[in-house]
Parts: C-alpha cells; sequence; structure tokens
C-alpha cells in the first residue's frame, strides 16, 4: 500500500507528456495530484492544494528549477524532489544546497521515481521523530535550540535570538545530532537514519546535506565547526558553550 493513503503531489513541469504521463501513473496508486507547467503559481498552488511533496524540474521556461525551489523554501517546508535531465552533478548539487530533498535524473524508471516518493514522504510524515519529553517538543544543546513542532533552529547569544526554517530533512538531520551530542556517528548511521534505500547517489548527497546544515549554522551566527568532520568514519556534534 502506498505511503501515505491519499498523499497530494504538485507536478511542476512544461513537458505536457510526462506531465500527463505522471499523472496518470500516480493516480493509479492513489495519489491526488496537481500540475503546472512552470513555477509562476508555484507559491499560490502550494498555498491552496497544500501537496504532500512537489516534483520540480530543473529546466522550466521562465524562471527555471532552482528559483523556484528558492522561492518555495521562503514559505513551505513541502518535500520537493527535482527532476533533471542534466548529467551535471553540479546541477544536482546545486538543487540539494538549495533545500531540495532527493532528485532523480530523466529518463527515469517510473518505479524508481515512485520508490523515491515512498521513501521521501515516509520520512516527512515519520512517527520516529518524537519530542525528547511530552511536555516539549524544544531539544537545546549549548545555544541552540531545535524548535521540532515549528520546522525551526533558534540560535540565542546574550538573549537575542536568531530564527531559521528548516524543511524535512534539515530538521531530521539537526534533530539526529542533536540529540546524539558528543557521540560520533558513522556516515552509514546518519544514511540510515534519513534514507530507506541506499542508492549510490545517496553517499555522494550526503556531503551535500552536511554542507547544508553547516550553513545554516553560519547563517544564524552559530560556529559551523559544531558539526566536526571525523575523516574516514562520519560527523560528531559539539555544541557551542
Amino acid at each position: 500500500m502506498d505511503c501515505p493513503p491519499q498523499a497530494k503531489i504538485l507536478i511542476v513541469d512544461d513537458a505536457v507528456r510526462l506531465r500527463t504521463r505522471l499523472e496518470d501513473f500516480l493516480q493509479s496508486h492513489h495519489y491526488l495530484t496537481a500540475t503546472l507547467p512552470d513555477g509562476s503559481e508555484a507559491q499560490e498552488t502550494i498555498g491552496e492544494f497544500k501537496p504532500d511533496l512537489v516534483l520540480l524540474d530543473v529546466m522550466l521556461p521562465g524562471e527555471d528549477g532552482f528559483e523556484v525551489l528558492k522561492k518555495i523554501r521562503l514559505s513551505s517546508p513541502v518535500p520537493v524532489i527535482m527532476l533533471t535531465a542534466s548529467n551535471n552533478r553540479l546541477d544536482r548539487v546545486k538543487g540539494l544546497d538549495q533545500g531540495a530533498d532527493d532528485y532523480i535524473g530523466k529518463p527515469f524508471f517510473l518505479g524508481e521515481l515512485l520508490a523515491r516518493i515512498k521513501a521521501v514522504l515516509r520520512r516527512s510524515q515519520s512517527q520516529s521523530l518524537e519530542p525528547p519529553t511530552k511536555t516539549t517538543d524544544l531539544l537545546t544543546t549549548g545555544p541552540l535550540t531545535l524548535d521540532i513542532s515549528r520546522h525551526r533552529m533558534i540560535y540565542s547569544r546574550h538573549g537575542q535570538p536568531v530564527v531559521k526554517n528548516l524543511t524535512q530533512l534539515e530538521l531530521r538531520l539537526f534533530y539526529l545530532f542533536m540529540s546524539n551530542a558528543g557521540v560520533i556517528l558513522s556516515r552509514d548511521q546518519i544514511l540510515g537514519h534519513i534514507f530507506e534505500q541506499q542508492l549510490e547517489s545517496e553517499n555522494h548527497s550526503l556531503n551535500v546535506y552536511i554542507n547544508r546544515l553547516r550553513k545554516i549554522l553560519s547563517e544564524l551566527g552559530a560556529d559551523h565547526k559544531t558539526i566536526a568532520t571525523v575523516w574516514g568514519y562520519g560527523y560528531n556534534w559539539n555544541p557551542e558553550r
């Protein structure tokens, strides 16, 4: 059975035949769908349709998928899978760095796309990310506080809080690190926490995700070295004091 039932997916792609094919395929797997030929109405449609996931093509007329993704991230943490015809790894890294949750290259097998959709939806709606206690959904290490229910990180110095909104993937990664402060986590442990399938591309993508977290820390004014690399093994969260 698809997970979750009746999940809503917004398809943003200028190729009419592909849009129709994706819509028919996803509806046959019991997903509700909406489609757009470009990104000009993406934010408005997300606000109205409230999708659980967005399939976003990179090569769109007008603003490309990267620009559309930037605007989506200003107002929504909705999971986004980028569809790209480019074999350029830098393009794929760019999408992940700007807040995409996954990507898949064209042409692709519909079965693989479905597997990725299911994995991203399971991550975004997983019940494994529970608040630390029954009375709070805030997780604090040093001057950093993860507000789980509001999907945001708060950095406080001298009573002046700075807030950064997070995507679901960023939230899960920060939660993993902060709830294991001082513990060295292997790359396999981290990948196992955020991915259901060990695809070859994900090992490289982990570097991008870690850089995203460090970038967020820097934007907040925190030390990006809070996430320390343990060469040849993984990463370690060392909170500021």
